[in-house]
């Protein structure tokens, strides 16, 4: 005698599964801190700040050898196709889940949305809550930027390391996703034998 499973049984098990798999999405813990919208128009000369010195950093410094002479214009026409670009703890800024990070959410002028960047500050609810930042661009430059509040806590050169790796890190995603437009095309194997046979 074969055993009949009831849908309610069948459904629970579904349930079961689906929660354990998304456990980390559906029990975030989002709280005031994770909310991006104070206007603070004192950040805007400093973000375009550090966004020049990003752009040199990426294609002059001797601490990134290997950029093309053509990466420091890409540099600067990928930044004009910014629209916004968004710093967002990844379970809330107060959970106290293990690898949670701030990871960034860029939205281009052509309508296109990429997210779950990651930029390697972690954060912990243990800790005093993380700057959030919303900062709104035209042609490569911040004119407008909201945070969560937090940067007031501190006096405002604080909030620079902050800039400095949302910058670096918005930077970083387009070179990964087009590595020739900043780096010389690596040498292919039959040049480099050629090389040995001079």
């Amino acid at each position: 005698m074969k055993r009949k499973f009831s849908p309610l049984i069948i459904g629970l098990v579904i349930m079961s599964i689906l929660i354990i798999l998304f456990y980390d999405v559906i029990f975030t813990f989002r709280s005031e801190f994770d909310v991006v919208d104070q206007p603070n128009d004192k950040v805007i000369p400093m973000f375009n700040t550090e966004i020049d010195r990003q752009i040199e950093e990426h294609t002059q410094s001797i601490d990134h050898r290997g950029y093309s002479k053509e990466s420091r214009q890409n540099t600067i026409n990928y930044l004009k196709s910014l629209r916004s670009i968004e710093g967002y703890a990844r379970y809330g800024v107060k959970s106290t889940k293990a690898r949670n990070y701030i990871e960034l959410k860029i939205e281009f002028s052509n309508g296109k949305i990429v997210d779950q960047i990651y930029t390697g500050q972690s954060i912990s609810g243990y800790m005093a809550p993380s700057l959030l930042m919303k900062v709104n661009m035209i042609n490569g430059k911040a004119v407008k930027v909201y945070t969560n509040g937090q940067e007031r806590n501190n006096v405002p050169e604080s909030s620079i390391p902050d800039i400095r790796l949302m910058i670096d890190k918005a930077i970083a995603y387009d070179i990964i996703q087009h590595r020739d437009a900043y780096f010389v095309p690596a040498k292919t194997q039959e040049e480099i034998n050629k090389e040995w046979q001079r």
